[in-house]
């Protein structure tokens, strides 16, 4: 078996940050820091866009200098349009969307600070911007991010610089669930790797997500009272 650190950063969450969002959270993990807003859900007026059950969308955003030595472009990107398509996709399968017919709701996320597992907060942020909103959900989503190097070394929760480490062999894996119905809702993997280290890099990251949760539920309860799952 692998050897793995079993590290999951500091979490810490404030609701309820922009008034004309119907929902919406600061949250920070380690010094990774996002802010989400749910708008609506609103009725959608276009006609091709008619449908029995909700739409879910989502707009995720780098804010300029979030990056180090990186600058945000002001036009949407290919990968914040990549990252905003995967959540809206995660989002569609917890939503209980036969309650808003024909109507939109749309999840806005910008990244003030990256420092690692962007994604896997940014699932994290938004489900719990869906909570803060009082959309009815099936389950909280919570996301964790783990670094495969070379050599056997899994880490869990990674920063940005333990995540983009160069080798000469390595992966990465996002990993978003629903905890309390034990259902996965969006994996992506990057670099090549074994069969049989890939799943125990999934299970890793199985266990991180249960750790979130578990911080994640209990902030939940302590500022809204609510303890979804």
């Amino acid at each position: 078996k692998q050897w793995y650190q079993r590290r999951v950063r500091g979490i810490n969450a404030e609701y309820g940050i922009i008034t004309k969002a119907q929902g919406s959270v600061y949250i920070e993990q380690g010094q990774t820091k996002i802010v989400a807003a749910v708008y609506g859900p609103k009725e959608v007026l276009k006609r091709e866009d008619f449908s029995l059950k909700g739409k879910v969308m989502c707009e995720f955003k780098y804010m300029p200098f979030s990056r180090a030595n990186t600058y945000s472009e002001p036009r949407q990107t290919f990968e914040e349009k990549v990252i905003s398509k995967t959540i809206a996709e995660a989002m569609e399968g917890v939503i209980i969307l036969s309650k808003f017919p024909k109507s939109e709701v749309l999840i806005s996320i910008q990244m003030i600070q990256d420092d690692g597992g962007t994604l896997s907060l940014a699932m994290t942020a938004a489900s719990v911007a869906l909570i803060d909103a009082k959309i009815e959900v099936r389950d909280l989503v919570i996301g964790c991010t783990i670094r495969f190097y070379n050599g056997g070394r899994i880490l869990v929760d990674p920063t940005a610089e333990e995540e983009h480490t160069k080798t000469s062999e390595g992966a990465g894996f996002h990993l978003a669930v629903m905890p309390s119905l034990s259902q996965v809702t969006a994996l992506k993997q990057a670099g090549k790797i074994e069969q049989a280290q890939a799943r125990e890099c999934i299970e890793a990251c199985w266990e991180g997500c249960l750790r979130i949760a578990t911080a994640v539920k209990k902030l939940l309860e302590e500022t809204l009272g609510e303890q979804p799952g």
